[in-house]
């Protein structure tokens, strides 16, 4: 997978045409739009866009995954997998946003197996994989998935490892938007159950 970073580059032969599942599914500041449902200026299967050629800069810039990554498979057709992936935070997180009228897509073969696959990939570089539905947050991990619950502007997602002698266990929290990054481990020591 790419990292956002990079300048995006179509996969030959693929374009949005009839999906607009990013107008539901992202949040957008600029035009007031909450993740998780229509954006007002969105007319799906009516021919998308009411205002397309006045949208904001982050609609006319912003790919899905699906459209930039060659490894991605048909079946990772937002339209048909009811997903839109893309990265957010430097390239280090690859954001999984679920259609809230299908919350458990992202558990379905042949997603979840690749999800897992895209998580053991992530955690060796310290990245994370993460699926929203609106804001509730689940965390992949390469031995489980952590429900993270409701997430709010500013909150930060944790992730780290420690070896046991069956192996490596992974962990993931919620720290609060007013913790500074760099007090996040002795935050979460302190608040230890």
């Amino acid at each position: 997978m790419s990292s956002e970073a990079q300048t995006p580059i179509n996969v030959a032969g693929r374009s949005c045409g009839e999906c607009s599942l990013c107008c539901k599914l992202a949040e957008l500041k600029e035009l007031n739009k909450p993740a998780g449902v229509w954006c007002r200026h969105c007319a799906p299967g009516r021919g998308g866009c009411t205002i397309y050629e006045t949208r904001p800069p982050v609609c006319r810039n912003w790919h899905c995954n699906w459209i930039l990554e060659q490894g991605l498979g048909p079946e990772w057709k937002p339209l048909i997998c009811k997903m839109i992936l893309y990265y957010e935070n430097g390239g280090r997180r690859l954001c999984v946003r679920v259609d809230p009228s299908y919350a458990g897509a992202w558990r379905r073969e042949p997603y979840y197996s690749q999800l897992k696959q895209f998580s053991r990939a992530a955690a060796a570089r310290q990245n994370q994989v993460v699926i929203y539905i609106r804001k509730r947050t689940i965390v992949i991990l390469p031995d489980k998935d952590v429900d993270l619950g409701d997430m709010e502007v500013g909150d930060q997602i944790w992730v780290g490892a420690q070896n046991t002698f069956t192996g490596k266990t992974w962990h993931a929290a919620k720290v609060p938007a007013d913790v500074p990054p760099d007090q996040a481990d002795a935050w979460l020591r302190s608040h230890a159950k």
